[in-house]
Order: C-alpha cells, then sequence, then structure tokens
C-alpha cells in the first residue's frame, strides 16, 4: 500500500483555500531559536493530554468522540504507543504539530498515548530518548525535526526491533533508518514569496525599479528558499536584488538582525524592500525598518511566527507578508504514515511532493480572513481544516480488518 493510495486524502489539490550547536550553523540549528513564549516544555516521556501538553509520565490520553465514521478502524490500530522525540518545544510550530497529532487520534477514535520528550536541541537528549522508546517497545517513532544525524544508532536499533519510524523536517530523505519524512518543501513557499513581493512592489507601489536585499542566517536547511527567489527575482525584468547578508547570528537573533538591516538601509538608500528568510528575523528587521523611518521600504518574511503575522495584520507595520505552511494538515499526514507502517504497508519517500503540505502568502488582503483577529496563526488551516473529517474517513476505509 503506497501513501498515494490512501495515507493522506486524495483530492488535496482540489480543496478551497490557497524548520545543535553539536553541528554548528547548519541542519540543527534551524528551529533551536525560533522561541515563542507560553509554550510548556515536555521532557521525560510525558504523555501528551488532549490540549496538547503534558500529564504525568504513564498517564493514557483520553480519548474524544470520533467523527467522520470513527470506530470503523480495527482495533489492532487502536491504543498504540507512539514515541515522540521532539527536538526543541520553544519553536511554536513543533508544539503545534504535537498538539494535532492528539487531536487527529481523538477524531479518529485511536486513543493512541504519545511519549513525548523535548530533548531541547541536546543530541544526547535525543539519543536517550529513541534509546527509551525502543527498551519500552513503543509501536512507532514520529521524529519532530531532530536530526536522523543525531539518533542513526537508536533508530536502527527501532529498525532492528521492528518499530517503524516517520518524521519531519528529520533531513533524512536518504537514510534507510526512517521509512519517510514528511515536510513542507521550503523552496516552494519562496516561489510562493517571490512572486507575490515583485507584484506587491510593481502593482502596490507602483515601482519600476524593485531593488531587494536579501537577508539570512547561515543554516544550510534553508538555502532552497534562497536559490527558489534568487531564480525568480533575477529572471524577472526591473527586480534587482543588491545586497546579501546570510550571516546574521544564531545566538543573539534579535539585536543582530536589526543591527544588519540597519546598515543595509544605511548603504543601500535606494532599496525596495528586504527579504527575510529566516523566520526570527522577519520581526526585528521590520522594527529596524520603522526606526530607520524609512516608510519607503517593505519587508517579506517566511513563517515569521504568530507575532510576525500580528504585524502583518496590524497594516502599520514596515513586515507586509509572510508565507505560512498548513501545520495541522501535516500532522494528520503523518499520523496517516505512521497507520500505514504499521499496518505493513511502505511509505513513499516521496510523499512530501506527492502530497504537499499547503502552503500561502499571508498579506494585507487575505490575512484577517485567514487569521482572524484573536486566533491564532498555528492554528491556521488550509480551506478551513475540512480536510481533517476527509483524513479519517480514509483511514477508516484502509484500516478496517
Amino acid at each position: 500500500m503506497t501513501t498515494d493510495e490512501g495515507s493522506l486524502p486524495t483530492g488535496h489539490e482540489d480543496a478551497a483555500g490557497s524548520e545543535s550547536d553539536s553541528v554548528g550553523t547548519t541542519r540543527a540549528g534551524f528551529f533551536k531559536r525560533a522561541a515563542v513564549s507560553g509554550v510548556a516544555a515536555v521532557g521525560a516521556s510525558s504523555v501528551i493530554a488532549a490540549c496538547g501538553g503534558s500529564s504525568a509520565a504513564e498517564t493514557t490520553a483520553a480519548s474524544n468522540t470520533p467523527s467522520s465514521g470513527g470506530g470503523k478502524i480495527a482495533d489492532k490500530y487502536k491504543n498504540l504507543t507512539i514515541g515522540l522525540p521532539i527536538y526543541t518545544l520553544l519553536d511554536e510550530n513543533q508544539a503545534t504539530l504535537v498538539k494535532y497529532f492528539k487531536e487527529a487520534s481523538d477524531k479518529a477514535g485511536l486513543n493512541w498515548t504519545f511519549l513525548a520528550d523535548d530533548t531541547k536541541t541536546n543530541q544526547a537528549a535525543a539519543q536517550t530518548a529513541v534509546q527509551s522508546y525502543v527498551t519500552r517497545k513503543v509501536d512507532a517513532i514520529i521524529d519532530v525535526v531532530v536530526p536522523v544525524s543525531f539518533i542513526e544508532p537508536q533508530l536502527a536499533a527501532a529498525k532492528t526491533a521492528g518499530i517503524p519510524t516517520v518524521g519531519t523536517f528529520t533531513f533524512a530523505d536518504y537514510s534507510p533508518s526512517i521509512l519517510a519524512d514528511y515536510s513542507a518543501v521550503l523552496d516552494h513557499d519562496a516561489i510562493l514569496m517571490a512572486h507575490y513581493l515583485i507584484n506587491d512592489q510593481v502593482n502596490n507601489h507602483k515601482r519600476s525599479s524593485v531593488q531587494v536585499g536579501m537577508l539570512d542566517a547561515p543554516l544550510e536547511v534553508l538555502a532552497p528558499r534562497r536559490w527558489a527567489f534568487e531564480g525568480v527575482a533575477t529572471n524577472t525584468k526591473g527586480v534587482k536584488i543588491v545586497a546579501q547578508d546570510f550571516d546574521i547570528s544564531l545566538t543573539d537573533t534579535v539585536t543582530d538582525a536589526g543591527k544588519r538591516a540597519t546598515a543595509m538601509l544605511q548603504k543601500y538608500p535606494d532599496l525596495s524592500c528586504l527579504w527575510c528568510n529566516y523566520p526570527p528575523i522577519a520581526v526585528p528587521v521590520a522594527s529596524a525598518v520603522e526606526q530607520a523611518g524609512r516608510k519607503d521600504v517593505q519587508v517579506y518574511g517566511h513563517v515569521a511566527q504568530s507575532a510576525g503575522v500580528d504585524a502583518v495584520r496590524s497594516k502599520t507595520s514596515p513586515l507586509v507578508a509572510t508565507t505560512w505552511f498548513d501545520l495541522v494538515y501535516n500532522a494528520y499526514g503523518l499520523i496517516g504514515l505512521v497507520l500505514e507502517a504499521v499496518s505493513g504497508g511502505k511509505p513513499d519517500r516521496q510523499v512530501s511532493y506527492l502530497q504537499p503540505v499547503p502552503d500561502i502568502v499571508f498579506g494585507a488582503t487575505n490575512v484577517a480572513a485567514q487569521v482572524p483577529k484573536g486566533t491564532q496563526a498555528a492554528d491556521w488551516m488550509f480551506a478551513g481544516g475540512s480536510y481533517r473529517d476527509q483524513f479519517v474517513a480514509t483511514w477508516n476505509q484502509l484500516y478496517s480488518t
């Protein structure tokens, strides 16, 4: 059984609506400092409770009433225990995935128990967590952003023990230790933003010449966004990339982003706009533009966290747009991959491209409708989340025996 046969629902394209210090500044540093206040840390194999937080270890998570014909999934797929090594819960995106793993389990009547460990970006903690799952003989593992290179020996032990592993942003496209990585495609959202930025500059800001400054942190995992953005910009008449700074600090991100943006504005007084790749830098860059009194310069970001979406919604910030991923769809898709794996199927390693996670640009004309005031950007769902029942209905059909 392959993924495109049903672990993820078909018809996605018809729905309405439109990322350790031990490896320096490369893969493991991706989400380390994407900090958001108010996210509770999870550790020591805590068990995820109904609201996505943590309860005492060994407490079985309660199940809600299943929807869309729930209960048709065979009993052998219910009451499973899933290990969740999490890179860092300081990143709201990772916390959101964990929250919606639980929701998906509840809606499908699976009553799964999730043993969640916040590894706090620490390789040793990640190894300990995964080894504990092997020792406990969990039914499956979902790797949430922990680089597979951190935990190859432990995942190999899981494989030997017959414990399937899937994950997201594990940077393991070719590792035999993981069945499939299901992640948003970063260069895809860069193309969306590139076209949005150019159209916004030409049509809304009436510029016949668009001069762009690019800002980023030195993370290799983000490079595809740069390549994609550069590809569109350099091949569009009237658009010129005049400045690039990809060395924003990962340890003093907010201050350094502001300083580097200020320096770029001073060196290139004719800049039209600033493109920000690394999610945490968009808001401080916008603040630097505002402090410089440069009302003529717009800022564009990528998954710029809840504060970034609030800035776009304000319509007064220089940050005028940011991309976003449907983390809920991503979470449901990963639950589907686990079901496929435990049923004896082989998830398709091309799943991120065959069933891409929906993404979007939040700009002035759609942010209020897509993320109404008082709601959380982290909870945004493509087509209002109507696909969730479709996921459950598909699982009911595929795993009824």
